[in-house]
């Protein structure tokens, strides 16, 4: 009888792992090996690198960049200007930047890499409103890394702006000021400043100049710059 007894309890058993497996029960090899978040629980996913300027090589969730989404709202400013190398060490340093209508900084779109990584410090002469204006000195290494590239060569450059802060949040409509600011041999400098209105409608604008010396002028390194807003 003890034997018939503990055969039936182990029948009962087996019963009950059959009608759970049925009913979709997952056993260990069912739990998903990705982490999960702390605060929500969430399974996480990678998130997508962020490119200088904002943005990124996938939307929200996934999102493949350029698939549209109901309510997605895809805003562009374009900065272009004719650049030219120069020769020579102390030069070539530059940096694009976006702030508001009341002179807030919003945005780097980029800078020489020197400069942003620390070069600064051992030339303060060199793009000084960028890095007065970007608040540099509190930026963590890859802040400023992010924002970075090397110098670039003779051509016509072209600086997208995603109309986001450097947080990654939409701004909204309104006046916002461009700049392109250059460094050639030593303290030349060279500021451009332009403003140019975000909002429904596609608009354009040229930037004035202003020259520390006669040499920065002559230098050609920056030519005028212009900027287009498409909504």
């Amino acid at each position: 009888m003890k034997k018939i007894k503990g055969a039936g309890l182990l029948l009962s058993a087996l019963l009950l792992v059959l009608l759970g497996a049925a009913c979709g029960g997952g056993g260990p090899e069912a739990t998903s090996s990705q982490p999960a978040n702390s605060l929500s629980g969430a399974a996480v996913s990678p998130s997508p690198a962020a490119s200088p300027g904002g943005s990124s090589a996938a939307g929200e969730h996934g999102q493949a960049a350029g698939s549209a989404q109901p309510g997605d709202v895809r805003r562009t400013l374009e900065i272009s200007f004719p650049f030219v190398r120069q020769d020579g060490i102390a030069t070539n340093q530059f940096a694009v930047w976006i702030e508001d209508g009341s002179g807030r900084f919003v945005n780097t779109l980029y800078a020489t890499r020197f400069i942003a990584t620390g070069g600064y410090k051992l030339r303060p002469e060199a793009i000084p409103t960028w890095v007065e204006h970007s608040g540099l000195a509190q930026a963590s290494p890859e802040e400023a890394d992010a924002v970075s590239g090397a110098t670039l060569s003779s051509g016509q450059l072209k600086f997208a702006w995603d109309c986001k802060d450097q947080d990654g949040n939409p701004v909204p409509d309104g006046t916002y000021r461009f700049y392109v600011e250059g460094t050639t041999r030593w303290e030349n400098r060279i500021l451009y400043e332009g403003t140019i209105a975000v909002g429904k409608e596609r608009t354009e604008s040229e930037a004035d100049v202003k020259y520390t010396t006669d040499e920065a002028a002559q230098s050609g390194m920056i030519g005028q710059v212009t900027a287009v807003y498409m909504p």
